[in-house]
């Protein structure tokens, strides 16, 4: 039985004038305890008074601000949203989440915490080290409730669990370096030098391997360490170390790493190096091993605070908590692949852990599907979105295991514009007997639903599943639907354009009032622009016919820029809107990538390709025997920038370098 450690914070505070508890033995402890509500001063009750439910007839809203997107991230988010939904507290119903992200870069974290800070949010949700760093100094009008974080004292919380900011509280999770470290030793027996690398801004970082630093020694192990400043440095990193000889790589859950993992998985498998994370959702990418933590419980439990936080506890009475679930994931065909003996007890927790943690570990390699599919991907035009969606919907069944013509037929079926055809297509998928129907784009989406005739269907390029009646949030859904969706960011965008122009006061945009998706982008622009003091024009167009002199009117209308949401008809018609903001020598932005090559200065775009690889993905979950009504919508998070410095020179426009740093530079 594996040792545990357990540290009374409440009662240590108390007691503080007589006792120290020595960093070592905080640093092997695996959790916190308080003692009852009976033996505690008021002050500091372990659970709340009143019963934790929210309250009918009032919607609360909270800033979800995080780094970047990332798997661990969004388990925790997963976990964080199961926990509020058994208290009552259900997005789309009486909660409203506004969700903003760093794109992985520090500067760009106190602009985000700022617009949160002056917003109408309740609370501040931050997640990460550095956006939890950030928090606890910027945030001055609202409370502050964190989770995502390795230790929250290094952050920035305060001096302790219990002495911490007043306005902050939350979930800590330290991971189990000892535990890495015996694995290693165990695995590898004649291992002596471990590489690592990290971003010494990051106090998580510096912390885990402050603490790593000790044990790795103690255990005869050397940790070389090298650090990064950004993610375009992982690279150079890694293959520094290898240069150094290491016998494997550490990698903790170090942010920026994070989103350099790639060139770290490219560098080991060249190598031949075994690659070991703290992060099961990071190792799935292409390490060998994970002891770590699962964050699942860190989001679950953070629900609670947050909701006493919610009903109106302020949270200098309720102490940080640290919840860590040690999670052994293994890819033992990688092992085999470098001669790597893992020990059965390794290889018995890693099985124990993917019976019984749902959602957290995957099977090394998928089973095959029981007979050959039939799936009909539904288009409802022809359009440089789409054509990026299906070709990552096809990346994305190769990628869960499943060969188009050996384990499914694919039947790509497009309406080209025509709604009487696009009912004909779904209607024939149906008659022809299809297993499954992936409709891209929220119209195709919607006639899927009314036809689908008890089909299943895994949606995908749509921006809103609830608007287009698909559910009541992403997990209280139609019971034969599921899909990753692709919502615009608006205030990303936005954030941008006041960089490139510092002035802008109005914007203007068409929509087409016969498509719900566009009404609901025109409805969202609005409100993003709104809490930035910018006013939008919006003018609606039907047909195609009427875009070209609709955008000449609309840019005579004393306006900024414009700034064109994304739909069907005005997709289709980018080039007259481009044209028209050409001969007004009005700065023009897009929410499509290949929008940057047609008239636009600068395009800030959800990822259409990822958008329909993740599609696919949940698909190959569906066809191997899940039930879509347990798999809830997936919101596509990476953000694309590109830009046209000379269409910005046409209209007077300068991309900040900073900004053009962020995305690629188009002709």
């Amino acid at each position: 039985m594996p040792e545990v450690f357990l540290l009374n914070d409440t009662v240590l505070g108390s007691l503080k004038d007589r006792w120290t508890i020595p960093d070592s033995v905080r640093e092997r402890a695996n959790g916190s305890i308080t003692a009852t509500a009976t033996n505690l001063p008021a002050s500091f009750a372990a659970a709340p008074a009143r019963p934790l439910k929210a309250q009918p007839g009032r919607t609360y809203k909270i800033g979800l601000a995080y780094f970047a997107p990332e798997a661990g991230c969004d388990t925790c988010i997963s976990g964080l949203f199961d926990g509020l939904r058994e208290l009552g507290f259900e997005e789309g119903k009486n909660l409203e989440v506004r969700r903003a992200h760093a794109q992985g870069e520090i500067a760009n974290i106190p602009s985000m915490l700022q617009n949160f800070d002056a917003s109408d949010v309740d609370v501040v949700l931050p997640m990460s080290t550095p956006v939890i760093g950030g928090a606890c100094g910027l945030v001055k009008r609202k409370p502050v409730v964190f989770t995502y974080c390795s230790d929250p004292v290094a952050a920035g919380a305060g001096k302790s669990f219990t002495n911490h900011l007043p306005h902050v509280t939350g979930i800590g999770s330290f991971p189990p370096v000892q535990d890495m470290v015996d694995f290693i030793r165990r695995t590898l027996p004649g291992a002596k030098n471990i590489g690592t690398i990290y971003n010494a801004s990051e106090a998580n970082s510096v912390k885990v391997v402050q603490v790593a630093r000790g044990l790795f020694a103690g255990a005869g192990l050397k940790l070389d360490e090298v650090t990064v400043a950004s993610s375009a440095e992982v690279l150079q990193a890694a293959q520094a170390l290898v240069s150094r000889r290491v016998d494997a790589f550490y990698i903790q859950g170090d942010n920026t790493v994070i989103q350099g993992f790639d060139a770290v998985i490219k560098v080991t498998r060249d190598a031949a190096l075994p690659l070991l994370v703290d992060d099961p959702d990071s190792a799935k990418r292409g390490a060998l091993a994970c002891v770590g933590l699962g964050y699942y419980k860190a989001g679950f439990a953070i629900a609670k605070p947050l909701a006493r936080v919610l009903l109106g506890e302020s949270p200098a009475v309720i102490p940080i908590e640290n919840v860590s679930e040690k999670t052994v994931w293994l890819d033992l065909p990688q092992a085999a692949k470098l001669g790597v003996k893992i020990p059965g007890e390794f290889i018995a927790e890693a099985a124990r852990g993917a019976s019984t943690s749902a959602g957290t570990k995957q099977p090394a390699e998928p089973p095959p599907l029981a007979r050959k599919a039939k799936i009909d991907l539904i288009e409802y035009l022809e359009a440089p979105a789409v054509e990026l969606n299906r070709e990552g919907i096809l990346a994305g069944f190769e990628k869960a295991g499943l060969k188009r013509g050996g384990d499914f037929e694919l039947r790509v079926r497009n309406a080209q514009g025509d709604m009487a055809t696009l009912n004909t297509i779904v209607d024939a998928a149906v008659a022809d007997g299809t297993d499954l129907l992936l409709p891209a784009s929220t119209t195709a989406l919607q006639a899927a639903l009314r036809r689908a005739n008890g089909r299943t269907v895994v949606f995908s390029l749509v921006a809103n599943p609830m608007v287009a009646g698909a559910g009541k949030n992403e997990t209280d859904h139609l019971p034969f639907v599921t899909g990753a969706y692709i919502s615009e960011p608006h205030e990303e965008c936005l954030n941008a354009l006041r960089q490139c122009l510092p002035t802008v006061k109005r914007i203007g945009t068409l929509f087409v009032p016969a498509e719900v998706n566009s009404v609901y982008y025109k409805g969202e622009l609005v409100k993003a622009a709104s809490r930035m003091g910018i006013e939008v024009e919006a003018v609606g167009v039907n047909t195609s016919g009427e875009v070209a002199d609709a955008a000449l009117a609309l840019c005579g209308r004393n306006l900024d820029a414009l700034c064109q949401i994304s739909d069907n008809l005005t997709g289709s018609s980018f080039a007259s809107i481009a044209q028209a903001a050409k001969r007004a020598r009005l700065p023009l932005v897009g929410f499509g990538s290949s929008q940057a090559k047609d008239g636009a200065f600068m395009t800030v775009s959800r990822d259409y390709y990822d958008g329909g690889v993740a599609s696919a993905e949940i698909a190959a979950r569906v066809l191997r025997g899940e039930s879509p009504a347990r798999i809830r919508f997936q919101l596509v998070e990476k953000l694309t920038y590109r830009f046209n410095p000379a269409t910005a020179a046409q209209t007077g426009v300068v991309i900040p370098p900073d900004l053009l740093r962020r995305g690629e530079t188009v002709n």
